[in-house]
């Protein structure tokens, strides 16, 4: 069965974005490959240090899959920029080979300061590959709470269309997350997708928690699991079923350390696993501010 889908799990979400209770963003796209985890936090958007306004990640992936699927490579840039107190710009380029095909995506998104109690995002994607989509777009709106702003809700709508003319996704995330004073974030939601053909529904949940300070490290866990809709075009599917409507499971794992001021490195490990094939992923990258 050669299908394709949108893991529901990608609908932006502040897990996704960690877009945080100040107001910050991180390097990360809303649209980042599956393979790359979540970005730890960056600087407060409306707090710019002079000279500071930006970071460039400069990455690579590896992933073996089972099930008689060939193994992933992944190659990307990705970052973000301040383009004024209260704006950041997201984006992201990425070059994969997944399931014998090799593909470019791009991505950019928005990050903007409303009011002191609001925020929102709005991204857009696209792919040249099967397994990418063809189009993909993002918005979501952010709430702070309680007098410190350690509360922030979220909810985010996702549509996207894919390559083969056919299947499309909408998605719908909603998110709370808890911005410690003690240098930690913590981060769940439920994602809500809808998969055509065939009006397929999934949920699926997750949550995240990222620790560390900036300038020095931080180190972020994420877990999602719940049903997809369909595999991606080229997975071969060993195994019973019908390849729609299953359940997976995903965990990611990510270490940002500083070596200078400016500069350091960036390592993750992933680990997916569905009915038909499981996937183990390793990545690193150097990154810049500036």
């Amino acid at each position: 069965m050669n299908t394709i889908f949108l893991r529901s799990s990608l609908a932006l979400s502040a897990a996704a974005l960690l877009a945080p209770a100040m107001a910050q963003t991180t390097a990360a796209s809303a649209a980042a490959p599956i393979t790359e985890p979540a970005a730890a936090p960056a600087a407060p958007a409306a707090d710019f240090e002079p000279g500071q306004r930006g970071r460039v990640d400069i990455g690579a992936g590896f992933s073996s899959l089972t099930g008689g699927n060939s193994n992933w490579n992944d190659e990307y840039v990705r970052g973000y920029v301040g383009l004024k107190p209260g704006t950041v710009l997201n984006w992201d380029l990425a070059s994969q080979r997944h399931f014998d095909q090799r593909g470019t995506v791009g991505a950019l998104s928005l990050t903007q300061t409303l009011s002191p109690w609001w925020y929102m995002s709005v991204g857009a994607s696209s792919g040249s590959a099967d397994f990418q989509n063809k189009y993909r777009g993002d918005i979501a709106i952010y709430r702070k709470w309680t007098e410190s702003q350690q509360w922030v809700t979220g909810l985010a709508l996702m549509k996207s269309a894919s390559r083969d003319g056919i299947h499309r996704d909408t998605g719908i995330t909603a998110s709370v997350a808890y911005y410690s004073a003690n240098d930690w974030v913590g981060e769940g939601g439920v994602v809500y997708n809808k998969s055509n053909p065939g009006s397929v529904e999934g949920y699926r949940g997750f949550a995240a928690l990222t620790m560390g300070r900036e300038k020095q490290h931080y180190f972020t866990a994420r877990i999602d699991h719940g049903k997809e809709g369909y595999l991606p075009t080229g997975a071969i599917a060993n195994g019973a079923g019908d390849q729609v409507g299953f359940q997976s499971t995903e965990l990611s794992l990510q270490w940002r350390q500083w070596l200078g001021k400016d500069w350091g490195y960036l390592v993750g490990g992933q680990f997916y696993r569905n009915p038909y094939y499981n996937r183990k992923g390793l990545s690193a990258a150097v990154f810049f501010d500036f």
